[in-house]
């Protein structure tokens, strides 16, 4: 399998980077999962799939002052890139940045 290069601004990279890095944080923290998949694809942009086999995040329990899932979907908004948190079957984070452009 040959995996493709591509440029990728610092801005991007250090945003991506601490988003994956604070979902696998709250998977260790708050899931109680006992499997994590990771799955990252190069369709023309950069798709990145975290799920969980855990207890799935319950978004109408949170405490509203949490700000750790907003400032996630903030900084991959502020790179133009998608982020999606959904309950199914564990928790499923979804990350699709766009790799040309003005970001």
């Amino acid at each position: 399998m040959e995996i493709q290069t591509k440029e990728m601004s610092g801005e991007k990279r250090r945003n991506t980077f601490l988003t994956v890095k604070e979902t696998l944080n709250n998977t260790l923290k708050h899931s109680k999962a006992t499997l994590v998949n990771i799955q990252i694809s190069l369709k023309g942009t950069l798709q990145i799939t975290i799920h969980d086999n855990g207890t799935g995040i319950q978004m109408e329990k949170l405490r509203p002052f949490r700000i750790g899932l907003r400032n996630m979907k903030k900084r991959i908004e502020n790179i133009g890139g998608i982020y999606e948190i959904t309950n199914n079957e564990g928790t499923r984070t979804y990350l699709d940045i766009p790799l040309c452009g003005r970001f």
